[in-house]
Parts: C-alpha cells; structure tokens; sequence
C-alpha cells in the first residue's frame, strides 16, 4: 500500500491509501486530521495492518521547522518514527499543472465507497475562487477545508510512476562439489 500525503504545519494533514492492482489505481482509503503530530499519523497507519509500500510527500516535506527544541524537516521526523521509502514529490511551477494531472488520471482511479467517503466529498467541493474585481475565475484554487484532501491526491496525479514488480529471476548453476 502507498501513501500520499499533504502535510500540514498549521492545518490539517491528510492522506490517501492506494493500491496498484493490474492496470487499476485502487484507492483503499482517506485519513485526516488537524493539529495532530506526525506520530499521531504514523501510529493510525500502524494500526491498519498493511504491507507498506512508498510514502509520496510533497516538496516542502523537506523543509526545516522548528519542533520543540529541535529543528527538522517533516521527511526526518517520519523517518525517525519508523516510515521508510519515502519518495519527495517535486514542486510544480504552476499548480493548474498539477491538477490537471489529476484530471488526466481520475479516470483510471477507483475508489473504496466507505473508507474513501470523505476524501472524495473534498475533492468534490475542491473549488477555484471567485475574483469579484474581475468578474472572472481566477487561476487558483481556494484554500480552504476541502484543500488538504485534493493536495494529497495531486501528489498521486504528480509523483506516481507505476513501476511493475519483476517476478522472473535468474536461475544460477549451484555450486555443488563432489
């Protein structure tokens, strides 16, 4: 199971499950919250019982901050509470770029009805925001409760590559001796 992250320093944090089963990306879960530690986060993944894969963080994962008494990023303390095969999804210039990506891919995404239920409210109230001045759109989108949700999911749109798992291996002649 891989994750995708958004992190957050003074808001929420949430989280996508996914699964990559044939041709399908297979979403198996959604998990937020506000104002938790990132051992809150990892103890809630310890507790659903699976097989870990790649954690996709994004870019700003590894920047510093002050934590206590000591500064780290958040990639460093995840690491330190035990998360391996962390992969850092790289900023995009332009986030429409982003969430284009992920109007590219949805169509090969399926969702778990229940345990996603939430994550897809957000993404389906992930909004632009309205430019009163200009009578117009504007480019951005508005940051509001639903943002962390489709923040998360853009990791997946902008760091996934499939990569299959190879099940051939190369036979060696043993090495026997009389």
């Amino acid at each position: 199971v891989n994750t995708f992250w958004d992190i957050g320093s003074s808001d929420g944090t949430a989280i996508w499950s996914h699964q990559r089963i044939g041709q399908e990306n297979r979403f198996i879960g959604f998990y937020e919250a506000w104002g938790e530690p990132y051992s809150h986060f990892v103890k809630y993944m310890q507790g659903l019982g699976y097989v870990w894969g790649r954690h996709y963080l994004p870019h700003d994962a590894t920047h510093k901050r002050q934590q206590g008494k000591s500064i780290k990023s958040p990639e460093e303390m995840l690491y330190e509470l035990g998360m391996r095969d962390i992969e850092i999804v790289p900023r995009v210039d332009f986030i429409q770029h982003g969430i284009q990506s992920v109007r590219d891919v949805f169509s090969q995404c399926w969702f778990d009805d229940v345990k996603c239920k939430d994550g897809l409210a957000h993404l389906e109230n992930y909004r632009k925001t309205w430019n009163e001045r200009a009578g117009t759109w504007s480019k951005t989108p508005r940051h509001d409760i639903h943002s962390e949700a489709a923040d998360a999911f853009r990791q997946f749109a902008q760091g996934y590559t499939y990569k299959p798992v190879n099940n051939s291996f190369k036979r060696s002649k043993p090495n026997w001796r009389r």
